[in-house]
C-alpha cells in the first residue's frame, strides 16, 4: 500500500468551478509518498485537470492507487528527485519549487507546577 501527498492540496482548499475545456488541459504535480516498504518515493505527475479532480478525490478517500492510473508518469523514485530532475522538470514543466511551511511546537500556557503539588 503506497501512500501519496500532493504539495498542491491542503486541507482547506477551496472549491473551484471548472470550465469544460479547461478540463482537458494538462497540469504536472509532484507526488511524495511511502512505498510498502516505508521508503520515501516521489514522482512527477503530468495530467489533466479531470483526472486531478479524481486523484484528489482519491487522495481524500485515503485509497491506494498508481501514479499512472490518473496520467503520465514523467519520472519517479526513491528519496528526493535529485537537482537535475528538479531543473530538467522547473525548465521543461515550469515547475515552481513552493518551499513547505515550518511546523513549530505549539506553546505550553498551562500552570506550572509548585514544589508543593
Amino acid at each position: 500500500m503506497t501512500e501519496w501527498t500532493p504539495q498542491a492540496f491542503s486541507k482547506n482548499s477551496t472549491p473551484v468551478e471548472w470550465d469544460e475545456e479547461l478540463l482537458d488541459e494538462d497540469v504536472v504535480i509532484y507526488l511524495t509518498g511511502k512505498n510498502v516498504f516505508g521508503d520515501k518515493i516521489f514522482s512527477y505527475l503530468k495530467l489533466t485537470l479531470r483526472n486531478l479532480q479524481k486523484l484528489k478525490e482519491a487522495l481524500q478517500g485515503k485509497e491506494h492507487f498508481l501514479p499512472s492510473d490518473f496520467g503520465e508518469v514523467l519520472t519517479a523514485g526513491r528519496g528526493d528527485p535529485t537537482p537535475e530532475v528538479r531543473a530538467e522538470m522547473a525548465i521543461t514543466y515550469n515547475m515552481v519549487e513552493v518551499p513547505r511551511p515550518v511546523v513549530r511546537p505549539a506553546l505550553n500556557f498551562s500552570k506550572p507546577a509548585f514544589w508543593d503539588e
